[in-house]
């Protein structure tokens, strides 16, 4: 109980919330937090011409548990909009010029992309892009090199990750 600075000593009685209102006024407008990311942890063959799913088997932060590091696919438990980066680091046997492309795809659709044109012999190539995705949506990552057979490397230059804006 609180008392008025007058000489009266007179109890002030304040409102109080419930703790359900309260509880209630905390969750309106709350975006619940939403981030992933992983790094490719063994170096990866892709063949010439053909589309192969990246590998992003190290987790290293995962907030709701929505990334499955054994099949590095991400699907976020809540829809919103995702601030998703994919790359990779790759290398080639021969000087050969490489077209790689690097494809975030939804549900199977290429939603996200990028193509670079590569005269040495490694390169490194990033995909990201701001993209509004529904509840249990499965988000994976591709890459083809044209030109010639290469290597995916392993390592923090290889990596997947993303986070909910909205």
């Amino acid at each position: 109980m609180a008392f008025k600075r007058s000489g009266s000593r007179k109890p002030v009685h304040k409102k109080t919330l419930s703790k359900h209102a309260a509880s209630k006024k905390k969750r309106v407008g709350k975006i619940r937090k939403s981030a992933f990311r992983a790094v490719s942890g063994i170096d990866q063959e892709i063949t010439d011409g053909v589309f192969s799913k990246v590998q992003y088997q190290v987790e290293e932060l995962d907030l709701k548990n929505e990334y499955n590091s054994s099949t590095s696919t991400f699907t976020p438990k809540q829809r919103g909009i995702y601030s998703l980066l994919a790359s990779v680091s790759f290398t080639t046997i021969t000087l050969t010029p490489v077209r790689m492309d690097l494809e975030i795809r939804v549900n199977g659709v290429p939603r996200i992309s990028e193509e670079e044109n590569f005269e040495p012999r490694t390169g490194k190539i990033d995909a990201a892009g701001l993209i509004q995705l529904m509840a249990r949506d499965r988000v994976e990552v591709f890459a083809r090199a044209t030109g010639e057979n290469g290597t995916i490397l392993s390592g923090f230059a290889t990596r997947f990750e993303g986070v909910r804006i909205n």
